[in-house]
């Protein structure tokens, strides 16, 4: 008899191979219900709760009380450090062992006095390999500290996202536990996805739709979940799609690891700082990968973690060196676009540029703004005068009323400047990686016939942790496939450089203005008032300091404290901060800041 073939009914089909895709619940015939095995308790749990933000070695002196699965802690802002003792059952020996950890907040695991992995449930990342392949010679027992803040990967909001912060919410610890991690499920996972991601995205009417549809049905057939010894054949299968290549002319994404981290918003800038650190070392763990490449703009954010995690900011200079763990954007901020003066934004490039010269020993060639609220006519000409030719931004795809028509073009300035600019027509972020984001990206680029060739930033933003391991696997499977644009890992020289010898690009002039969040400009008088204010502090502070110089050569001209003050302004310039978009945590630090700056002032008068 003939064996199975592919149901005529497409829906019916389609969710045949769905099921397999599912939640976590029937695992006797699903895939997902099977990623973990075997599991373990905890030998011991306990924690210690502290309305302050300290570090790890301060935190693991304090007196940690027993804790359970299911208690909630908190309030707000409050941080919650919990000591996880753990023995690993020799009968693991030779399988990847994860710990488990799934609770409200953002976390991160330390272990040997060094942090290891952030860990939010929003973010996809909610167990931490302990083992790949546990040796029968490591040691099975172990402890580590997973620091949690009370505060969501969006801060606290109730009732709504940009609600004000709710003062008494509590978060739960849900699941706390050693696992095996069943790697060959987790591939299989991704190859049934992707296909029946194509299968879906791609129109009834579309040949290649069928053949994936059809693959992914015989993949069915062949699976039995609780033998593994049928998985080589089913992933043989997958492979039989992904081995089919790509025409000559097809659509070429460069990916580009991203983790967007505002540096304050609905959260203190405080919080910020953890969150780099939570984000920066998962991508850092990640760079096992050898292909993946990671940008990272700020160098606020970079200072931030050079001064509270040193050993992880040694870590993301190495990768530097090797250009994977890529600085971008130039300035301290992503800043404004157009509420700082024209001086405030070229003090952005040149403390910006001054940093990553003096700590990576490059200067950026590309400005990197993607979220702001529009961008000023002038900014061209200030680019190009600090070394910038470059940008890249994909805000205006938020407009209401008009759609931007370029996706990639040259930006003119009032006085002429120009620079390649692009619009990443996945028009997000913090893409996933998934079959239809790279489909989007192809489909919406706006130059077609002039471009071939668009960038993708993937990652879970604002500590989020970034790209994960799956999406890495998604993209490789993406990298030459036929009926899907061809995927390759970038960096932002390789993708602008070639684009730069597309001649036939168009350009715009003028503002590229936002037709969105308009109240940016009116909303929070007090800090636009404080902001201009303190401009002028400081114009008047470097023009009485090089006055004061002339007249006697003994001064001492307050360059130090002058790059201080002017950090801090530029801090407070950030694109969610200056336009009054934050939380009132945050206008109150901007004050604090201010008053710094107005306390010059005084000393100034006394030169």
């Amino acid at each position: 008899m003939a064996g199975p073939q592919v149901l005529k009914h497409r829906r019916t089909t389609l969710e045949r191979a769905e099921k397999l895709l599912s939640g976590p619940g029937f695992p006797d015939c699903n895939l997902r219900g099977r990623l973990f095995g075997d599991t373990c308790p905890l030998v011991s749990l306990s924690c210690f709760q502290t309305p302050q933000r300290i570090p790890r070695d301060e935190a693991v002196r304090q007196e940690f009380k027993p804790v359970k699965v299911g208690d909630s802690f908190g309030p707000t802002w409050w941080t919650c450090w919990f000591k996880v003792e753990l023995s690993i059952p020799r009968e693991w020996v030779g399988k990847e062992v994860h710990l488990l950890w799934e609770s409200d907040g953002e976390g991160m695991v330390c272990r040997d006095a060094q942090p290891v992995q952030g860990l939010t449930k929003e973010g996809e990342k909610t167990s931490y390999i302990l083992t790949d392949s546990l040796k029968e010679a490591e040691p099975h027992s172990l402890t580590v500290y997973v620091e949690v803040a009370c505060n969501g990967l969006f801060g606290a909001g109730k009732g709504s996202l940009i609600a004000p912060p709710d003062p008494d919410k509590k978060f739960t610890l849900h699941k706390a536990e050693l696992v095996v991690f069943n790697r060959d499920v987790h591939e299989l996972l991704v190859d049934f996805e992707i296909l029946v991601d194509m299968a879906k995205v791609n129109t009834s009417e579309n040949q290649r739709s069928f053949q994936t549809l059809y693959v992914a049905n015989q993949m069915v057939n062949l699976l039995d979940v609780t033998d593994s010894s049928t998985f080589p054949a089913v992933r043989h299968l997958a492979s039989s799609i992904f081995r089919q290549k790509n025409g000559e002319s097809q659509h070429t994404i460069h990916a580009m690891g991203h983790c967007h981290i505002d540096s304050a918003w609905l959260w203190p800038y405080e919080e910020s700082i953890r969150k780099c650190a939570r984000s920066w070392v998962t991508v850092v763990h990640l760079m096992e990968n050898p292909e993946f490449t990671f940008v990272c703009s700020q160098a606020q954010q970079f200072e931030w973690v050079r001064n509270w995690y040193p050993g992880l900011y040694a870590q993301i200079q190495d990768y530097a060196k090797e250009g994977r763990f890529i600085p971008v954007g130039g300035t301290w901020v992503e800043m404004d676009g157009n509420l700082p003066s024209g001086e405030s934004m070229v003090r952005q490039f040149l403390q910006g540029q001054r940093f990553f010269q003096q700590q990576f020993g490059k200067l950026c060639s590309e400005f990197w703004l993607p979220d702001t609220f529009g961008y000023s006519a002038q900014l061209p000409q200030v680019m190009r005068g600090c070394g910038i030719r470059w940008f890249l931004t994909q805000k205006l795809s938020w407009s209401l009323v008009n759609t931007f028509p370029h996706s990639t073009f040259f930006w003119e300035g009032i006085d002429g400047s120009q620079v390649l600019t692009h619009f990443p027509p996945g028009n997000s972020y913090d893409l996933k990686g998934r079959v239809e984001e790279m489909l989007k990206a192809m489909n919406n680029n706006k130059d077609k016939g002039r471009v071939n060739h668009s960038a993708a930033l993937f990652g879970f933003g604002d500590g989020g942790g970034g790209p994960t391991q799956k999406m890495l696997d998604r993209l490789k499977r993406m990298r030459d496939t036929d009926g899907l644009p061809r995927v390759q890992m970038s960096t932002p020289d390789q993708f602008f450089s070639m684009m730069e010898k597309k001649t036939q690009l168009l350009t715009w002039t003028g503002e590229l203005f936002l037709e969105l969040h308009n109240d940016t400009y009116t909303t929070q008088a007090q800090i636009k008032k404080g902001n201009w204010e303190c401009e002028r502090i400081l114009h008047d502070a470097e023009v009485l300091s090089s006055f004061a110089l002339t007249q006697k050569n003994t001064f001492q001209y307050p360059s130090i404290k002058l790059q201080y003050l002017w950090r801090l302004l530029l801090l407070t310039q950030f694109h969610d901060v200056l336009p009054g978009s934050c939380i009132q945590l945050v206008v109150e630090d901007a004050m604090r800041y201010y008053a710094a700056l107005v306390r010059l002032r005084e000393s100034s008068r006394q030169l």
